[in-house]
């Protein structure tokens, strides 16, 4: 990474918070650094916005980073039974916002074990989005998270 993005990542992992990028400027490798950190089945980290292309993308660079621990991909094909599972396994999850507002409302998904959530693209985010809803729910169920 080059300095100033390293710079942005580590301001990024001390506080919560918002980052804004123009195009070009590395954040696929602010996301790609933080999403090496939170492999771990130590913590849950829950990523969204991300669409399948993107999702392949960060895999790949994570494999090229010698990363072993990748993230699962959360979709309506995965069954409620094996999403409660992968939950409790850790680690990142790539997941849509929808599975994710079922999930959150239904509490299959243990808010007191999220680590946090990585919203991409939150600059497309309204006040009445699915991921206004989430983020809303998730704080007011886990204020330790970013």
């Amino acid at each position: 990474m080059l300095d100033f993005e390293n710079d942005i990542f580590l301001e990024s992992f001390n506080e919560s918070g918002l980052v804004i990028m123009a195009p070009g400027l590395g954040i696929n490798r602010i996301i790609t650094s933080f999403l090496k950190l939170y492999c771990d089945p130590g913590v849950l980290v829950l990523v969204v916005d991300l669409t399948s292309t993107e999702q392949d993308y960060y895999i790949e660079e994570l494999l090229r980073n010698g990363i072993t621990l990748l993230p699962k991909i959360i979709t309506n094909d995965v069954s409620t039974k094996v999403r409660e599972e992968v939950y409790l396994g850790g680690g990142v999850m790539f997941v849509t916002s929808r599975i994710l507002v079922v999930d959150m409302l239904t509490e299959r998904l243990p808010h007191h074990l999220v680590t946090g959530i990585i919203v991409t693209k939150a600059h497309r985010i309204m006040e009445s989005c699915q991921e206004a809803f989430i983020l809303r729910m998730f704080r007011q169920k886990n204020q330790a998270g970013f």
